[in-house]
């Protein structure tokens, strides 16, 4: 998220799948392509790259084309990307282009200021399956434990698909216990600064869940 947190791609994190780049945060504070390709060079774990829009939590007010160009120049350095699927209409270009190379595609979506219904979130499930990706990320609002309890019976009722599950608001710290332990293939945990309000630092993620570590051990 931040630029002095880039150093830490030159650290091992052996116990993380991936480390997240939110190249729209770095963007907005100043940091270049060229200088960011240089730090990936030097990475010891494998790393996914998200230019997250503003209308899903992003930093950055990116024009369609320029987002698309940050990303054509970044993929070959990089060893996953994130998409929104609402926004798939303007990068299609992008996913083509991380699947031509052989990078993971996470496809994602959010809502982040309105509660999800059972049904939306059903609805939102299947719009992410039209596409055949690694893995699909929901994050909703949950004010409320009913709030949360939508997240958990959709990960209940779709157990063998790859999707991980999270929450935001009031609901969003018990969730990151209960929705991996119910099958969350994502689980998210910051080294330099949170990247949504209420994330927990990779420490507390792994202090948390013991077996997610020793899995990855």
């Amino acid at each position: 998220m931040t630029p002095e947190g880039l150093r830490l791609l030159a650290q091992a994190q052996p116990h993380a799948d991936l480390i997240e780049i939110r190249y729209d945060a770095l963007y907005s504070a100043g940091v270049t392509a060229e200088q960011l390709i240089a730090h990936l060079a030097k990475r010891k774990n494998r790393v996914l790259l998200t230019l997250r829009t503003t209308r899903e939590g992003g930093v950055h007010k990116w024009k369609s084309t320029e987002r698309v160009n940050q990303f054509m120049q970044l993929i070959p350095h990089v060893d996953a990307i994130d998409l929104e699927v609402q926004n798939l209409h303007l990068v299609a270009d992008v996913l083509q282009s991380a699947r031509d190379q052989n990078k993971g595609v996470i496809l994602s979506a959010h809502s982040i200021t309105r509660k999800l219904t059972y049904g939306k979130a059903v609805r939102c499930l299947d719009n992410l399956r039209e596409y055949r990706v690694q893995a699909y990320k929901i994050a909703g609002l949950a004010r409320t434990r009913e709030d949360l309890g939508v997240l958990v019976r959709l990960l209940l009722d779709f157990p063998h698909v790859r999707l991980g599950v999270m929450a935001v608001g009031p609901q969003s710290e018990v969730s990151r216990v209960v929705l991996p332990s119910l099958g969350s293939k994502l689980v998210y945990g910051y080294l330099d600064a949170p990247a949504a309000k209420g994330q927990p630092s990779f420490k507390e993620v792994a202090d948390a869940l013991p077996w997610l570590v020793e899995k990855n051990a």
